[in-house]
């Protein structure tokens, strides 16, 4: 497994229409190179930010409820992904609203080996 951690521009589909949660790229760009996806393997999100508490140790009902529906800004959408090349991606957008822009950024996550196609899937990012 390789991590990489970098924002990269992705192609999405035409009738693509929700910003909160999109599909998965046709192409995705890296290091000068346009990488077409064939196939998603897999997809999965994290909503909310457990890290607020309150006294009791419990989160506030914004941030329970959050985790689960999503709320504006908060979270992130993975997708792993097979390349035409067959290589194997992790790819998330981050639904965080970046400086000026109200909407998030895609971020090429990792590149996994063959071996770990299936690995990881339920591990916190």
């Amino acid at each position: 497994m390789q991590f990489i951690g970098r924002e990269i521009s992705v192609k999405l589909p035409l009738e693509f229409s929700l910003e909160k949660k999109p599909p998965v790229p046709e192409t995705f760009d890296w290091q000068g190179t346009t990488h077409s996806i064939v196939e998603m393997l897999a997809n999965w999100h994290r909503y909310g930010k457990p890290e607020i508490r309150t006294q009791g140790g419990r989160p506030p009902y914004f941030v329970r409820s959050g985790r689960t529906q999503g709320s504006w800004g908060q979270g992130r959408v993975y997708y792993r992904v097979r390349t035409e090349e067959g290589r194997l991606f992790d790819l998330y957008y981050d639904r965080a609203p970046k400086g000026q822009r109200r909407t998030g950024a895609w971020f090429l996550w990792r590149e996994l080996s063959a071996e770990e196609e299936f690995v990881g899937l339920e591990e916190d990012p």
